[in-house]
C-alpha cells in the first residue's frame, strides 16, 4: 500500500512539474502555450453603424475650399473674429478680413438644423453657389490668417501621433489578451506598436506632390495614411507586409517575431481608424493643430478610471466582435473606409469648437464609434496570424 501511495505521489509531483514547465512563457523558437483564459469573442455580422449625429450638407462643402470658415455655426463665427484679433497681420487688415467675413456669413446664411435625431449643417435656402473671387480671397487671407495663429498657439501642446501612446499599444494587447494570447507574447506586440512613429519618414510617390505637406506635418509618412476614395496611402500595404510577415514566424514558432511584427501591423491598420488619417489633405496642411489637437484630446480621455473624461480605452476593453481577415490590405481599405465617414464633420467640429469640441458629445461619438470598428479589426488580425 506505501509503494502503491508513493508511486502515486511521484505520478502527481511529475504531472504538476510538467504542468508547471507547460505555463512558463515560451522563448522566440518555441510553440505558443497561452497561459490566460480567453473572453468570448464571436465574428460580426455587420460593420459598425456608421450613425453620426452631426453632418455637413456637401453643397455646402462644394461652395469654397475654405467651407469649414464659411459655414461656421455662432461659436465658430465668434471663435474665428476674436483669433483674427490675435492673428500676426496689420489692424488693417484684421478689420478688412473681419468685415468680410461678416458680409460672406450674411449673403450665404448657413444653419444647423435638427433632422432625424442628428444635426445637418446647410444652407437656410438650399441651393448650389458660387463665391466671387473677391470672397473666396477674403475666406483664404482669412483662414491662412488663423492658421498661422492657432498653429503656433498649439503646437506648445500638441504632439501629431495617431492613438499616440499608450494607445496604439493597448488595442493590440487587449486584442491579444481577448484570444487567450499569454501576457509574455502579448507584452511583444504591446512594446511594437507605436514602433512605427519613429521610422523614417516615406514621402508620397511621384505625381501626388500635393500631399507633400500634409505628410510631412501631419502623418509624418504615407505609410500612416490612406484615403479610399482617391486610394492614396500605403496603410493598407504596410498592415498586409508585417502580418504575413507575423504569420510565417507565427507558423515557425517564433513567438518573439511573430508579436513584435504584429504589433507593428497592428499600427498601420489602427491609423486608419482615425478619420483625419483618411482625408481632408488640404484641410490640415494648413491648419495641422486639428489633427494634433485632436489626438491630444483621445489621449487625454484614453484611460480615466473613475475620474473626468471618457475612458475611451473601455470601448477597445468591452468590445466582443472581431471582423474575419482574409487579406489584412482590403480589410484596412474597409476600416479607412468607414472612419473616412466622419473626416470633414469631426474637422468642422474641431475647427470651429477649439475651446469646447473637448466636451463636445458629437465629438465623443464619432471617436467612440471609429474605436468600436477599429477594436473589431484588430481582434480580427490577431485571429488572422494566429490561424
Amino acid at each position: 500500500m506505501n509503494g502503491k501511495t508513493g508511486m502515486r505521489a511521484f505520478s502527481l509531483l511529475l504531472a504538476l512539474l510538467l504542468m508547471s514547465v507547460g505555463v512558463v512563457p515560451a522563448v522566440a523558437g518555441t510553440s505558443e502555450v497561452p497561459v490566460e483564459q480567453s473572453i468570448p469573442v464571436v465574428a460580426a455580422n455587420e460593420q459598425t453603424p456608421s450613425d453620426s449625429r452631426f453632418v455637413i450638407d456637401e453643397d455646402v462643402k462644394k461652395a469654397t475650399p475654405h467651407w469649414a470658415l464659411f459655414a461656421a455655426d455662432e461659436q465658430g463665427k465668434k471663435n474665428a473674429l476674436n483669433d483674427l484679433k490675435m492673428a500676426q497681420i496689420s489692424d488693417e487688415k484684421k478689420q478688412m478680413l473681419s468685415e468680410g467675413l461678416r458680409e460672406i456669413w450674411a449673403k450665404y446664411p448657413v444653419t444647423a438644423i435638427q433632422r432625424d435625431g442628428r444635426t445637418e449643417v446647410t444652407f437656410v435656402s438650399p441651393g448650389k453657389y458660387a463665391l466671387t473671387q473677391e470672397e473666396e480671397s477674403i475666406l483664404a487671407q482669412a483662414d491662412e490668417a488663423l492658421a498661422e495663429y492657432l498653429n503656433d498657439k498649439f503646437a506648445t501642446k500638441s504632439s501629431i501621433q495617431w492613438w499616440a501612446a499608450p494607445c496604439h499599444q493597448d488595442i493590440i494587447e487587449t486584442s491579444c489578451l481577448k484570444w487567450g494570447v499569454s501576457s509574455a507574447y502579448a507584452t511583444y506586440a504591446h512594446d511594437a506598436a507605436d514602433d512605427p512613429d519613429s521610422w523614417p519618414s516615406v514621402l508620397p510617390p511621384t505625381g501626388f506632390e500635393w500631399l507633400n505637406t500634409f505628410i510631412q506635418i501631419v502623418c509624418h509618412s504615407y505609410d500612416h495614411y490612406y484615403n479610399p476614395v482617391l486610394g492614396t496611402g500605403n496603410a493598407p500595404a504596410q498592415c498586409e507586409n508585417y502580418a504575413n510577415i507575423a504569420k510565417n514566424y507565427y507558423d515557425q514558432s517564433s513567438m518573439y517575431n511573430a508579436y513584435m511584427n504584429l504589433g507593428y501591423s497592428s499600427h498601420f491598420l489602427t491609423d486608419v481608424g482615425n478619420p483625419l488619417h483618411t482625408g481632408m489633405e488640404i484641410e490640415q496642411a494648413l491648419n495641422s493643430w486639428v489633427h494634433a489637437e485632436y489626438e491630444d484630446y483621445v489621449g487625454e480621455n484614453w484611460d480615466q478610471g473613475s475620474g473626468e473624461g471618457y475612458n475611451f480605452k473601455s470601448v477597445i476593453q468591452n468590445n466582443g466582435y472581431y471582423y474575419t481577415i482574409t487579406d489584412p490590405s482590403s480589410s484596412t481599405q474597409s476600416l479607412a473606409g468607414y472612419a473616412k465617414n466622419y473626416d470633414d464633420d469631426l474637422y468642422y467640429l474641431v475647427y470651429n469648437h477649439r475651446y469646447t469640441f473637448r466636451t463636445d458629445p458629437d465629438v465623443r461619438s464619432i471617436t467612440e464609434n471609429c474605436l468600436l470598428d477599429m477594436a473589431k479589426y484588430t481582434l480580427g488580425l490577431v485571429k488572422y496570424v494566429r490561424d
